[in-house]
């Protein structure tokens, strides 16, 4: 019942949905509601849980901020990969992400909380 999507479809697809992982995997209802950006991750962290309220055409509850996982985001504090929890990044480094112990630590810049991003951000 599903119609399949073609190989070369790539161009097609960017104009719908911005995706940083590959290969993603997008779920979706049997309307076309999008159920999870991040289906792959999902099944990574929550595996059953995850695809029993896909099959009642549910979205997964949002993970709580200390349980949430960053998906290819390390700290570079402790080299946690991938980062779970709160999520500092330094404002003068650039590319430099602590989670919430190293940031307890402290750093010599000023350091902001990222928000957790809803299933409509991308990570």
């Amino acid at each position: 019942p599903w119609p399949a999507v073609p190989l070369d479809a790539g161009a097609l697809l960017k104009l719908y949905f911005q995706f940083s992982g590959i290969p993603s995997l997008f779920i979706l209802s049997s309307d076309g509601t999008v159920l999870s950006s991040r289906g792959r991750n999902d099944v990574s962290s929550k595996g059953i849980e995850a695809l029993q309220s896909w099959a009642r055409g549910e979205k997964l509850p949002s993970s709580s901020p200390d349980e949430y996982q960053w998906s290819y985001v390390r700290c570079d504090g402790c080299n946690m990969n991938p980062l779970i929890g709160q999520r500092y990044c330094c404002l003068t480094c650039g590319d430099y992400d602590l989670c919430s112990a190293c940031e307890k630590k402290g750093h010599e810049h000023p350091l902001e909380r990222v928000p957790q991003p809803n299933d409509d951000d991308d990570d």
